[in-house]
């Protein structure tokens, strides 16, 4: 079942002032006076205006008045007004009430006959269909039932702002758009940029790419309208994903059941099992995209836990994983890396420049020895699509003991590349995480740099750019309710010495439990 967002119920429009009618009330037909036919409409307009979000239902109920003892019909036709120029009608309905769906954004106008046989009236109405999803947040949400829940947060233009537009927040999203679909769970969504040769120069393309645990789902990104659906099961049967990762431009959607891959073809869009992955048994992977220029970047890591292993993929290296991992590194006292070393988090270090002007972002490993309990950090570097192999970069002493705050296994590190430090989570409280040169140091666990109430326990967290400065977005949880809430940082507030900074925005109750965030542009079609 659809639920409505709390802040954007269907819309009903009822119409207010009076208009007249076609016929003279005065006027009489066969001796008899002829009934009045008014409809009301707001200031008197001849064409009133009216606006609606994309995804909800465009729904108006005249306010009739009619002091006659026939029956009323009713005709409602729709037709685009572009330019403020009618298009051609298209007929809708005969109930009192229109309720249309619009496929798209945009102007359009209504046309409304009401007559009881013997007088009528004629009523147009200016619709102006908002375009949702321009650009914004798009959230990944499930509840505990492992429906999904795409929500979408649109970001205001500086005109809406100044019209005093209320923020759009709007759950379900495909659902809406897509009234067949599924509610799968949801594991992933990512924008798909590149460029081709088209004849006098590069040509973009763009897609949307929706990843649940059943399907893959290539759909229009300024609508949410579904152009291509792949269905796990029919390329690997009993699929079932949990997790993606990019590989450039294509998504791959891993069963960490079955240890299967299903990779999706993004310019034509369709999906295979890839024989890069066959008989990989990865523990853990680690998926970080970002742009870089024309290029989208995507830097994963590919993790065995026992013994501990970091590996890559490697395009221009001989083989496909051999020369691309961390097996025959050794450590300081010349046995092999990680020995008796379990692994606390892995993630996408602070950009280092190099001498080419290029920036590198090095893995970074945080591992605890399991005798000792010593907690040490290694990075390497040469990741990305243009990697020819993995290099070992640096390896430290970690300073803590009981009173130190450190991630928890398999948590989630982010990190600031413009305030140089990485933020992670346990369990409701946010801890800043500093570096000298190559070494990390972690604070006490007496001093989080945001604590949420006690029912409240954070799922996700990223930073974003979009807005020109960094922006820290952490997601939580109420487990009471299983609903989600957001919170938008100035990253530069997210300090040891600065606890519970005011966040810029927040949401509370806008989706379920959160899982992924990612940034939609606005993208040109």
């Amino acid at each position: 079942m659809i639920k409505k967002s709390y802040l954007f119920p269907t819309f009903v429009a009822m119409l207010a002032v009076t208009a007249t009618s076609c016929i003279d009330d005065s006027s009489s037909y066969g001796g008899n006076p002829l009934p009045g036919l008014s409809v009301t409409v707001p200031g008197d307009e001849e064409m009133p205006v009216y606006s609606f979000n994309y995804g909800e239902d465009c729904v108006i109920t005249p306010d009739i008045r009619y002091d006659g003892t026939g029956e009323l019909s009713y005709e409602w036709s729709i037709g685009t007004f572009n330019n403020r120029v009618k298009g051609p009608m298209e007929f809708v309905t005969n109930d009192k009430t229109l309720r249309y769906f619009f496929p798209q954004g945009g102007s359009y106008y209504a046309h409304l006959v009401v007559s009881d046989g013997e007088v009528g009236l004629v009523q147009d109405y200016e619709i102006n269909i908002n375009r949702t999803f321009e650009q914004g947040y798009m959230i990944l949400s499930n509840n505990a039932a492992g429906e999904g829940n795409l929500v979408f947060i649109k970001d205001l233009t500086r005109e809406e702002i100044e019209a005093g537009q209320e923020q759009t927040i709007m759950e379900n999203c495909l659902q809406r758009v897509n009234p067949n679909l599924s509610s799968s769970s949801l594991i992933g969504a990512q924008i798909i940029q590149w460029y081709a040769w088209g004849g006098s120069g590069p040509v973009q393309t763009s897609r949307l790419a929706v990843m649940t645990t059943e399907e893959g789902l290539y759909v229009d990104p300024n609508t949410f309208v579904i152009s291509s659906t792949i269905r796990c099961n029919d390329i690997v049967p009993g699929f079932k994903g949990n997790q993606f990762f990019m590989s450039g431009i294509t998504p791959v959607i891993v069963d960490n059941v079955s240890k299967k891959y299903i990779s999706l073809n993004s310019q034509y869009m369709f999906g295979f099992e890839d024989s890069l992955y066959k008989g990989e048994e990865f523990d853990l992977i680690k998926n970080n995209t970002y742009q870089v220029g024309l290029n989208q970047v995507s830097d994963v890591y590919y993790v065995n836990l026992s013994p501990l292993v970091l590996s890559i993929t490697a395009p221009y290296s001989p083989t496909k994983w051999s020369s691309s991992n961390t097996i025959d590194e050794t450590d300081e006292n010349g046995y092999p890396l990680f020995t008796n070393e379990e692994l606390l988090a892995i993630f996408k270090g602070e950009g280092i420049s190099g001498s080419t002007g290029t920036t590198s972002y090095p893995a970074t490993l945080i591992t605890r020895n399991k005798t000792t309990g010593q907690i040490y950090s290694t990075a390497f570097v040469g990741i990305g699509d243009y990697t020819d192999g993995l290099r070992f970069s640096s390896r430290n002493v970690v300073t803590a003991d009981a009173s130190t705050a450190l991630p928890d296994q398999n948590s989630q590190i982010v990190c600031s590349n413009t305030y140089r430090r990485g933020f992670f989570s346990k369990g409701n409280q946010i801890f800043v995480m500093l570096r000298n040169e190559s070494i990390y140091n972690f604070p006490p666990v007496s001093q989080a740099a945001v604590t949420y109430p006690s029912n409240e326990e954070i799922t996700y967290m990223t930073i974003s750019t979009q807005s020109g400065s960094e922006s820290l977005i952490v997601a939580t949880v109420d487990n009471n309710t299983g609903r989600g809430n957001l919170y938008f940082y100035n990253v530069s507030d997210i300090r040891t010495d600065n606890p519970n900074p005011a966040p810029m925005a927040t949401y509370p109750d806008c989706a379920d439990r959160i899982s992924y965030i990612t940034y939609k542009p606005s993208i040109s079609n």
